[in-house]
Order: C-alpha cells, then structure tokens, then sequence
C-alpha cells in the first residue's frame, strides 16, 4: 500500500460529514481506540454509538489490525500522506455484502481512520490483480528455484566433464606405454607364441582405447560440446573409407560387404564428413558383430519423406541374428543392448548406436530399425547436408592427404622431447629409434625451457602435465624466448592424455604448434613429426619470387588489387586473434572469387582454403594459410607487358 496526498479535516470540514457520502470517519485515541468523527453510516455493521463513546475497531474488523501496524508513515505524516488498505467484504447492518476499504491519514495532527463502502467491481477488480500479484511472485519463485536448479545441473556437469578429462587422462597414461611398447615389441624378431602375446596387448589395448573414446564421445555430445563442421566431400569416398576400416573384421567372418548409392543422389556434398562417416563405422561395426553368415549393405538414396536438395537416407542392412520386436525400442539407449547374454557373448557397450543416434540428430535427421529374428536388421538413418555448385567432376585431388603424411623423419632432426614419465619418453624414444633423429630429454617444463633458451632444436615434444613446470608454462616460456630473440617459431607438439576438445584449444592458445593425444601410435607420431618438420621446412618459401604476368589493358588495376590483398593481412591476423571466422570466411570467399581473374590462381587457392577452414574454425590451418598468403603476396613479382 502506497502512501498518497489527501486533503486536510479543515478543507473538507470531515467534523460535519453527511453519511450520505458513505464515509465513516474515526480518529485514534491514545488508548489506541478510536472515536466517530461525525454521524456513522446506516450500513455500517457496528452497535448503535452515543456521543463520547470509542470503539476498538479491531475487534469488530480483524482484518484492520494489520492495517493499522502499516500506518504510522500516514499519521505522522505532515504533508497529508494516506495509505490505503485492501478491499475486504463484510455482512452489513441490512444484511446486504458490503465492500469495504480503510483509508489512513492525518490532519491537523489528529489520526484518522476513514471507512468507505465500495462498488462490488472495485472488490472484484482488486482480487483480481491480488491474484495476479501472488501469481507473479509464484512465477519469480519458481524462476529463482529453475535458476537455482540450473546452476546445480551445470556445476554438476562440469564436474561430470572434470571427472571423465581426469580418469581419461588417468586410463591413457599407462595404455599409453602398454599400447606403444606392444607396437614397438611386434617389431622385433618373436617366437610365434610371443607374436600371439603381442596381439593380445594390443587387441585389447585398441579395444580399451575405443571404449574410453566412446564414453568421451558420448559425454560431448550430452554436453553439447560437439559441432558439426561443413566442408566439402564426396559421398562415395567416405563410405568407402568406412567400409574399409571394417573390411578386415567382415573378412576374417567370411562376410560380404556391399555399397549402392542410388541414382541421381547428389555425392558432392558439404557437411561434417568425418561424423558421417564415425556414424556409418558405427553401425556397420555393430552389424558384423551380430552376424555369421552373408553379409553388409550399404545403401544412399535421396530421403523419399524430404523432397529438398541434399537430404539423404542411409540404410545398413546385415543377415544377423536380428532383433525381438519388444527390444528394438531399447537399442539406441546408452550401455544397453538386447539383454546381459548379448554382451557376454558378443561384448560391447551398446554406445557406438547412442552416439550414432545423438549424431544424425545434430545432423537434422533421425535414426530406426527395422528386423527380423534370424533373418537380420536394416538400421535407417535421414541426414541432411549442403550441396557443392559443380555436382558433375571430381574435385581436383589434394596435395596431400589428410592423415596420409610421410612416416619418414629427416636425418639429423634435433628434437627436445620433454616427458616426466620414464615409460612414456622410454617409448617416444623407442618409436624414433631408428629415425636417425637428436633426441635431448627433460624431465620437467623448466628443464625443457633451460635447455631451450641454451641449444638449438628443430622440433620439441612437450607433456602437458609436469611438475616444476607445465608444458603450457614451458611453452609460453619458449615464444617469449623466441620473441626476445628475434627467432623463428620453432615447432612445439603437445603430447598430452587430455582428449576433450577443449585441451587441444588450449594448447594453441599457450602457443602450442599441435596437439598429440595419448596413446599414441608410432606411425601417427611419426606422421605428425614429420608434417611439422615440412612445415618448419616450408620457411623457405619466403626466398622464392613468383613472376605473374599482366594482360595487356590490365596494367593499371592488377598492381592495386595486390596491394589491397597486402594491406587485408593485419584485418585476417586481428579476426583470427579474436576469432571472429565469419570475418575470415567472408574475406577468404571474395579472394576466391576474384585472385584467378586478375591472374592470381594462387590467391583463389589460398581464399578458398581460408573459407573452409573458417567454416571448420580450424585455427592451426587459418594461421598456415594466412603465413602461405602473407609469403605469397610479398614475393611475387609483377611482369608488365611489352609496349
């Protein structure tokens, strides 16, 4: 109730108030009753007055009682402040409902108590906006109680997240070492039996590694830690990729794999292929553990229930031993599968088909089954994708291939590789054994920086977690040294136990020039060594000038077009340090639409390769092509034409 101005006794003469006003005018007493101010109302439901006699209010309208502990600011009030209480219902003195409502105030320095009858629509009207008000404080209490209950379900988890990054770390460190000296010791002369040992390690080494990727896997998607990239690729070639990492396995079972891709459906897509194609692996790798006999189908063929561009159904067909209709619903469940005997017998998890499903979803698509008991299962799955403008040619093939670097290390590589765990540089070591390589080894982060700043190396190899010093620490130790110096940056590879994406961010934002996951496999490590090494190698290319002829009656705008590439540079370094990629995106775009047509192919490669990787927010490969693009655009040399 707000206070609000009201006249004085003295300019309303309340001392002769008629009751046809249908006021009751009281004044408070000391003894906290109050006495008529004036003749009382008929309708006023109170024993007949005499003159002098008080009346405690309260006792005959409870409800005031309330009222009056509010009061005090209107009747101490000299500026004729009033508060009003709320609208209350009584029987009246002829039995009909009366709406009452008190008013305080003051004049004069006397207090006074004013009652009024009101309207029944004023009653009606004030419970209505009563209700209203209690109804927004129940909305605000339960918005406090969501708030309060989202704020536990975040920190719950985060600490799901923390818990899974440490156990994950925890679990790689030692299948790290177990996984890599089997690589290593497979490599070595053994007996047959020994050769049967190995194989064991690792089978279940690898076996051990995908079950931790899944369960990582499944927690990013949960947490929606996972984003679809979009990139270019063809249909056909990542299915066929999927049906090559399960080839061995349908192999050894005798089975029969088989891939169609329907007529007219468009192969030159753009999306994430590599969650498409973990989904395919997913599903084909769950269809050959439940079959013995025949065979796999893989099947692509335009969504028949989504008539728009570039949505596709999946099908993977297998002749299993097929599904019990009342399970079918359970299957895509996490950790669950037909019953506890099917992991017995056949093992696994269940959540390679929960991912799956969480996949195709991010992908606007949905996933079923159809089977039959001892006849097999066809799962189904719709997705949808991005249509590349040329559907008629392969795109011309890469340079190199993703994933395919050359497992060669060049002789004489100076390498600083820093490691506090003796098994895992014992391994690393073991890996470049014969790489004819020059290994110095830390223990820790300090060291590793110490023998940095003091020698000279072409690449290092730094742990992440370390005592003493980090290797975020170590590394942000080593640019800052290399930045005193005027060096170059020398390439710094994380090998680190962490998986979750946001590590590997992490490890380029300290400086980082890439991130290794353990455990590690000798052939990766040595790919990744020696794409870093091109990389440093690529340096190079700085000394080379490239000579780019001018058509004739282009001599005047050629030469200002390079220039405005020139000057674009700091815009893509300032984007990209505040990674804003729709910047470099749009950047990237206009040079690959405009480099080749003033005689610049390379300028048109290099925005295109810009704009994908954008689109990937893939920062590593922004930096490189924006290093490509800076060196380019530097060297090369304008060749006007004759006059």
């Amino acid at each position: 109730m707000q206070p609000s101005p009201m006249k004085t006794t003295e300019e309303t003469g309340w001392s002769d108030l008629p009751a046809v006003l249908d006021l009751a005018v009281f004044e408070q007493l000391p003894d906290a009753r109050f006495r008529p101010v004036g003749r009382l109302p008929d309708w006023l439901p109170l024993p007949a007055n005499r003159p002098g006699e008080t009346i405690d209010l309260t006792e005959h309208f409870p409800l005031l009682e309330l009222f009056f502990a509010e009061c005090e600011p209107a009747w101490e009030s000299t500026a004729g402040l009033r508060m009003d209480s709320d609208i209350w219902s009584e029987q009246g003195a002829h039995g009909r409902e009366l709406y009452l409502q008190a008013v305080a105030t003051s004049a004069g320095g006397r207090r006074l108590i004013i009652l009024r009858s009101l309207p029944e629509a004023l009653f009606t009207y004030q419970q209505l906006a009563h209700d209203l008000e209690l109804e927004k404080e129940r909305v605000e209490r339960m918005s406090r109680e969501l708030i309060a209950v989202n704020r536990e379900l975040e920190r719950a988890t985060r600490a799901k997240s923390d818990f899974l990054a440490t156990m994950s770390h925890e679990i790689r460190t030692p299948l790290n070492a177990i996984i890599g000296m089997a690589d290593v010791l497979s490599g070595t002369t053994l007996t047959s039996e020994q050769q049967k040992c190995v194989d064991v390690f690792q089978r279940n080494g690898v076996s051990l590694l995908n079950l931790i990727n899944d369960i990582l896997d499944l927690s990013k998607v949960e947490s929606g830690k996972v984003e679809l990239e979009v990139m270019p690729f063809d249909l056909a070639d990542v299915i066929a990729r999927a049906m090559e990492v399960v080839e061995v396995r349908s192999t050894a079972k005798g089975l029969t794999l088989r891939q169609t891709i329907g007529p007219g459906v468009p192969v030159f897509l753009a999306g994430d292929p590599n969650r498409l194609r973990q989904i395919v692996i997913n599903l084909l790798g769950n269809s050959i553990k439940f079959t013995e006999h025949g065979g796999l189908e893989v099947q692509v063929e335009s969504d028949p229930e989504d008539a728009r561009p570039g949505s596709l159904r999946f099908a993977i067909s297998d002749t299993g031993i097929g599904i019990p209709a009342d399970k079918i619903d359970q299957i895509f469940e996490s950790f669950t599968q037909v019953d506890s005997s099917t992991t017995r017998k056949y093992g696994g998890t269940g959540l390679g088909l929960t991912i799956s499903r969480q996949l195709v979803e991010l992908m606007g698509g949905r996933i079923w089954v159809e089977s039959m008991v001892g006849k097999g299962s066809t799962f189904f799955f719709t997705a949808k994708f991005g249509l590349q403008e040329n559907q008629s040619q392969r795109p011309e093939p890469r340079a190199t291939t993703p994933g395919v670097a050359s497992t060669s290390v060049r002789p004489g590589l100076r390498i600083l590789l820093a490691d506090d765990s003796e098994d895992n540089r014992f391994l690393i070591l073991s890996y470049l054994n014969h790489a004819q390589a020059s290994i110095d080894v830390a223990e820790n982060g300090a060291i590793a920086a110490r023998m940095f700043r003091s020698g000279r190396y072409d690449l290092v190899l730094m742990d992440v977690e370390m005592p003493v010093m980090d290797g975020y620490a170590a590394t942000q130790e080593i640019r800052r040294f290399e930045r005193q110096t005027g060096a170059s940056p020398t390439p710094v590879l994380a090998l680190t136990a962490h998986a979750f994406a946001d590590m590997a961010e992490k490890s380029l934002a300290a400086g980082f020039t890439g991130h290794l996951t353990k455990p590690i496999r000798k052939v990766t490590l040595l790919e990744a060594v020696g794409a870093a090494d091109d990389r440093e190698a690529s340096s190079a290319f700085v000394d080379a000038h490239f000579k780019i002829p001018i058509e004739p009656g282009m001599e005047d705008v050629v030469p200002g077009y390079l220039d405005k590439r020139r000057k674009e540079i700091p815009q893509y370094q300032q984007a990209l340090a505040n990674q804003d990629f729709d910047t470099i995106r749009m950047l990237g775009h206009k040079m690959k639409g405009t480099g080749a047509g003033y005689g610049f192919e390379e300028l048109t490669s290099l925005g295109g390769a810009l704009e994908q990787a954008a689109l990937r927010k893939d920062i590593p490969e922004i930096q490189t092509k924006l290093d490509e693009f800076a060196r380019y655009v530097e060297a090369v040399e304008l060749e006007y034409p004759e006059s």
